[in-house]
């Protein structure tokens, strides 16, 4: 879900929060949709670009392409409807842009690159490549869309057509000053989960001047320990370094 860019008032930031959140099994069966529904206006995209540099005979170069509008592929499909917010179709298309930007910007004036799998079939039998072989779900804020509610001790992510909320594990406070701008929702494995961008007000903290020897510290790296300071003090790793030692060695 994505904001538009803005410039930010003298002394805000912007950083991005990453959270788990645990939907149920109905809401995880609509997130499943809205991804499966913005992976086929991508595709559909993709394969109507295809069309088009196949039909001039694209042989490398700047792509000069008209992008349509999303619905024009939505009514196209009964599936792709008003059940999802619009910022899934509206992101597929986002996406679509920004990658003919970065082709043009950086492979439009290099050789064609072709897959391994390609490059191979090419040496072995003579195949001969098309384009279809070359390398190469968010939501805005709008009106307090997107929103974290805390009801019970329990804390839930509140996004278009998720006004119920989905359960979110907030392992760490976010700025309660601040303005959630977007809000990208992915699954990896079996976990669901958010990345919040927040813009907030955030004081830089000035560098100290007019220190004495007694305000200065040296450290020493240290490979069994990290690091050593000047008052003879060890930083010892952390347990996860113990974890892994074997691993690193």
């Amino acid at each position: 879900m994505k904001g538009t860019k803005k410039s930010l008032p003298d002394g805000w930031i912007t950083s991005g929060f990453r959270f788990s959140i645990v939907p149920t099994e109905e809401q995880a069966i609509r997130l499943e949709r809205a991804f499966g529904c913005e992976r086929k206006v991508y595709n559909v995209y993709i394969a109507g670009l295809y069309e088009y540099l196949e039909g001039i005979e694209f042989e490398g170069g700047f792509i000069r392409y008209q992008v349509p509008s999303y619905t024009t592929i939505t009514a196209q499909y009964d599936y792709l409807d008003k059940s999802n917010d619009s910022f899934v179709y509206n992101d597929a298309k986002m996406r679509f842009q920004a990658a003919i930007q970065k082709y043009n910007e950086e492979y439009a004036k290099k050789p064609m690159q072709y897959k391994k799998s390609v490059r191979k079939k090419m040496k072995t039998i003579g195949y001969i490549p098309t384009f279809r072989d070359i390398k190469g779900y968010t939501t805005n804020q709008t009106n307090g869309n997107i929103k974290i509610r805390q009801e019970n001790g329990e804390c839930f992510l509140c996004i278009p057509k998720f006004r119920e909320g989905i359960s979110m594990i907030l392992h760490r406070d976010v700025p309660a000053d601040g303005v959630i701008k977007k809000a990208t929702v992915k699954r990896e494995g079996i976990r669901y989960m958010v990345s919040l961008s927040i813009d907030y007000p955030f004081q830089v903290p000035q560098p100290q001047e007019d220190l004495s020897p007694d305000d200065v510290i040296g450290l020493d790296y240290s490979q069994e320990q990290l690091y050593v300071d000047s008052n003879g003090h060890i930083a010892g790793y952390t347990r996860y370094h113990k974890i892994i030692e074997n691993r690193q060695r």
